[in-house]
């Protein structure tokens, strides 16, 4: 007697690819259209508009708060060297003082840039509303 094998053919499983590109199109403008995405709001600034010639403005000395950032990031009021953590008080203290006070902010182009943000931060946290902005260059350039 011939014992005769059967030799099964196996069939591969196969996935179905053929509607895969439009279910990742819909779930893609499923999330899109059901996700917020996060504003950051940034640092709001009121523009003075463009004019020809560039006015010069007078503050007296006494109505002027200088904060300077140097390259190591140490943070100076008027040429004194300050605390970072009490900087808030002592602009509110000043404030308090003047109310007239026009805060300048100088930082050098060096600076690290998270500590421009944690002045400015502090200054508005003390209530500054006149501040400005300034670069200090470094020389010879």
């Amino acid at each position: 007697m011939a014992i005769i094998k059967r030799v099964k053919m196996e069939e591969e499983a196969e996935i179905p690819t053929a509607s895969m590109a439009d279910i990742a199109f819909l779930l893609i403008i499923f999330f899109m259209t059901t996700t917020n995405f996060a504003r950051e709001k940034g640092l709001k600034f009121l523009l003075p508009e463009k004019k020809d010639q560039p006015q010069e403005i007078k503050i007296a000395s006494k109505n002027l708060l200088k904060i300077s950032i140097n390259d190591r990031g140490e943070v100076f009021l008027n040429d004194e060297q300050v605390n970072p953590n009490n900087l808030e008080s002592e602009i509110k203290r000043r404030l308090e003082e003047n109310s007239k006070l026009v805060i300048l902010i100088r930082t050098h182009e060096n600076a690290p840039y998270g500590m421009m943000i944690r002045v400015f931060d502090a200054v508005k946290a003390a209530g500054g509303k006149k501040v400005g902005l300034g670069v200090i260059k470094e020389e010879g350039s």
